[in-house]
């Protein structure tokens, strides 16, 4: 019974492992009945070792692939802090389709927080607390190719972005930059 178990157990386990999307062939398969040996056992658990090598492998690929990024967009958002414009005042924002502010891809040159918002389909606001865009000059630039959004109005501190599927012209949520400079 215990044996039962464990066999059972394993195979729980291998299919867990199948589940995330980890691509092991096994060398052996064992029916009920049959006597399982060490070596045709060991064989096993060295094919789940090596995918299980190579995936914690891959992982440390990505992760340091993500810090290489986080040290790219540090020196970029740095760079683009140091962007002169007339009066000193520049902000940017990628807003996703939810209308969520991207992590660390926002800037209002004041110090002030970017807010961003969406209020209906297709229909979001973005705020830069700390600038004054009135005279100033605000763009967008779509992120996705289905979508075209534009500026719907902007006052001394907000921009109404509305965004519409290039297909059908309906109102649809997309994502979307905001750049603006006095």
């Amino acid at each position: 019974m215990l044996q039962k178990t464990k066999y059972t157990l394993f195979g729980i386990f291998l299919a867990a492992l199948g589940l995330w999307g980890l691509a092991v062939t096994i060398p052996n398969s064992f029916s009920s009945g049959e006597v399982v040996s060490a070596a045709k056992m060991n064989q096993n658990f060295q094919a789940l070792k090596a995918a299980v090598d190579t995936l914690e492998s891959k992982v440390g690929a990505l992760e340091t692939d993500n810090a290489d990024l986080k040290d790219k967009l540090s020196a970029l958002q740095a760079g683009m802090k140091a962007v002169a414009s007339k009066t000193g005042q520049f902000g940017y924002a990628l807003v996703n389709a939810d209308g969520t502010l991207w992590p660390d891809a926002n800037f209002d040159s004041s110090g002030s927080a970017v807010t961003s918002s969406k209020s209906a389909t297709g229909l979001y606001f973005v705020t830069f607390p700390g600038l004054d865009l009135m005279r100033g000059t605000v763009m967008i630039t779509d992120a996705d190719p289905m979508s075209r959004c534009t500026i719907g109005f902007w006052n001394q501190t907000q921009v109404s972005v509305e965004c519409y599927d290039v297909a059908t012209g309906n109102p649809v949520d997309a994502a979307f930059t905001v750049l603006v400079v006095k």
